[in-house]
This record gives C-alpha cells, sequence and structure tokens, in this order.
C-alpha cells in the first residue's frame, strides 16, 4: 500500500511541474517582451519599377517601426546588397538618433534606397538581406531579415537545328523560342577548332519576334588536319565527336545587346566541296583508278606489250633508223639479183 501510494505521489508531481511548465514559461516570455523598451520590425513597403528591369535601377523603401520609444535611443539600419543588386555609393548605413525625433510625431521611420540592377539578372525573386538594431546595443549583435525583389529578365532563348547540307553549304534554322522580340538579330560563325568559314561569317536577320524562325546559310569548310585529310579521301570528324560552333547577337526589350553562344553536330563526310569540286566524287574516281592498276592482267598486259615493242625494234632496226634518220639510199636496199639483171640490160 505504501509503494502504490508514492507511485501515484509521484503521478501527480509530475502533472503539476507540466502544467507549471505551459504556465509560467509563456508568462516568462511575455514579461521580457514587455520589459524590451525597443520591439524594431522591417517590412519592406514599395519597389518602383515592379518588376525591376536588368540594367536598370530600382527604387525601394523599408519601414521600421518601434523606435518612438525615447529609450531605445534611435536605431540602425543596414542594407547588404548582393549580385544582382548593387549601390553606386556607399550608404548602405543610416543611422536614426535618439535626438532628432520625440514620441508624439515619429512612430516609424522610412528608409529608401536606389538599387542598380545587373544587366544579366535572371527573371523571378531575387532576395536582399538588412541588418538592423536599436541605438544603444552592440554595433556587432543585430537583427537579420531578407526581402525578395521581382525581377522581369528582358533576354529571350533559341533552338536551332542543321536544316540541311549541300556540299560545304550548311543551312541552320533557328527559332526565338522565348517570351520577347530579338531586335537586329545577326549571326557568326566564330574562330574554332573544327571547322571554318569560307566567304562571309556574318549573316544579318533582323528582328525576329517570340515563335518566329529563320534560315541562315553559311560555306563551312573542315579546318586544320581535317581539311587535308578530306582533300585526300581520308574520313574528317566524326559526327558524334566535332561540333559547328556559332553565335546569335541579338538586342533585347530594354535595347541591350546580346551574345547567345550555340553549337550543333554537323557531319560534311560524303558532301564536302570546295570551289566546285566535289571531294566525294574525287575519292570515288581515285578509288577506282587505284583499282584497276592493281590488278595483276594489267601489268602482265604491258609487260606482253613491251617485249614485242623490243623485238620488232631489233628486227627492223636498221629500217626504222634509215626512215627516221634518212641517212641511207633506198637503191641500197635493192637485192643483188635485182641489180645484176638491170646491168645485164645495160650492157645490151
Amino acid at each position: 500500500m505504501k509503494q502504490e501510494f508514492k507511485n501515484k505521489k509521484k503521478v501527480k508531481f509530475l502533472i503539476i511541474f507540466i502544467l507549471f511548465s505551459f504556465l509560467v514559461i509563456p508568462m516568462a516570455n511575455f514579461v521580457s517582451a514587455k520589459s524590451d523598451p525597443c520591439n524594431l520590425k522591417v517590412s519592406l513597403i514599395n519597389q518602383d519599377p515592379y518588376p525591376a528591369i536588368p540594367n536598370s535601377y530600382v527604387d525601394i523603401v523599408f519601414q521600421v517601426s518601434g523606435v518612438q520609444n525615447p529609450d531605445c535611443d534611435g536605431a540602425r539600419f543596414e542594407l547588404i546588397p548582393a549580385y544582382p543588386f548593387s549601390l553606386d555609393e556607399n550608404d548602405s548605413m543610416r543611422v536614426l538618433n535618439g535626438a532628432t525625433y520625440t514620441a508624439e510625431n515619429k512612430n516609424e521611420w522610412m528608409i529608401s534606397y536606389k538599387l542598380r540592377v545587373d544587366k544579366d539578372a535572371l527573371d523571378g525573386n531575387n532576395s536582399i538581406e538588412v541588418h538592423y538594431t536599436h541605438g544603444k546595443s552592440d554595433p556587432n549583435v543585430y537583427y537579420t531579415k531578407k526581402f525578395d525583389i521581382k525581377i522581369r529578365d528582358s533576354r529571350t532563348t533559341f533552338d536551332a537545328v542543321i536544316q540541311e547540307i549541300s556540299g560545304n553549304d550548311v543551312s541552320i534554322a533557328i527559332a526565338n523560342v522565348g517570351k520577347y522580340t530579338a531586335n537586329s538579330v545577326v549571326v557568326r560563325i566564330p574562330e574554332q577548332e573544327y571547322f571554318m568559314a569560307s566567304g562571309t561569317n556574318g549573316q544579318m536577320v533582323g528582328n525576329l519576334e517570340s515563335g518566329d524562325y529563320t534560315i541562315v546559310s553559311f560555306n563551312i569548310l573542315p579546318k586544320g588536319n581535317n581539311f587535308r585529310n578530306i582533300t585526300k579521301g581520308i574520313t574528317p570528324i566524326p559526327q558524334d565527336s566535332k561540333k559547328l560552333k556559332f553565335d546569335i547577337y541579338y538586342t533585347d526589350n530594354i535595347g541591350e545587346r546580346r551574345i547567345v553562344n550555340m553549337e550543333l553536330p554537323l557531319n560534311l563526310v560524303g558532301n564536302f566541296s570546295l570551289q566546285g569540286r566535289n571531294f566525294a566524287g574525287m575519292k570515288k574516281n581515285a578509288e577506282s583508278a587505284n583499282s584497276f592498276w592493281s590488278k595483276w592482267y594489267v601489268w602482265l598486259i604491258l609487260l606482253i606489250v613491251l617485249l614485242l615493242g623490243y623485238e620488232f625494234y631489233n628486227k627492223y632496226k636498221r629500217k626504222i633508223k634509215t626512215l627516221v634518220l634518212h641517212k641511207k639510199d633506198f637503191s641500197e636496199e635493192i637485192p643483188d639479183w635485182v641489180r645484176n639483171a638491170k646491168e645485164k640490160e645495160k650492157k645490151k
């Protein structure tokens, strides 16, 4: 019985302790909050323009409430700029001196900043951080809060495919798949490892609205060893490992000139030509010629012809020399019996 009584007593003590915790601790916090003379609160109350635009400025205004208590001795506020935002001047720290206001006529503190937005800022919310504290606190001890600044990206995006390859003429289809119009579009073939542009390396397109496409054509040649290999009929540039690089220049809707770097797999094997000479056909002809002269009977026929020519020359070389050099009279070649018969006729 005594043991059971002790157990019940322990349970009652535990229940009382739990109830005390729930009641006393919140009350202590409340008393602490009431005893804090400065209960600063910070909010972002304005952004102009909304959304912000890359490569321009955005004006923002913060409101700090709770500064009306003279015991706070003012307040300190600092903006911590980070990419894509920056300040033209080093005025991120603002100080409200407690002697400059009275509780009757100043309940909130308005703080404004003019932020520069980077030209390459991306679409969507970008956070910015502030530090704040009351005037009597240690400057190294502060509260931190973050706010979102909305940005609208002015850039557009492109997609591209190899439309056609005819000889060494390569046609590229380019589509504006972004949200905004691309103005004054120019496509260029830059310096690169495996390919080079013959003739012009740039082509003007003009304006390309969202959803529109265009086709540009360039005369593309293999570069370096690849060029020498293809002219010799050696297989150049594997299709799965070499890509043609090209750049798209355009002006976005805030007037910023931008560059988009792109690349596509390109295979010139079997199609390449240079200045009207089709190297695929040359390779085929060369292979045919090599195949003909590699057959054994061709060499046998040539050997027989040379031997017959040599025999004919030895047999008739005297007549050949006479005919060619004209050093002997043809009469010397008349047979003796014919010459003797003619002399007998003369004597008669």
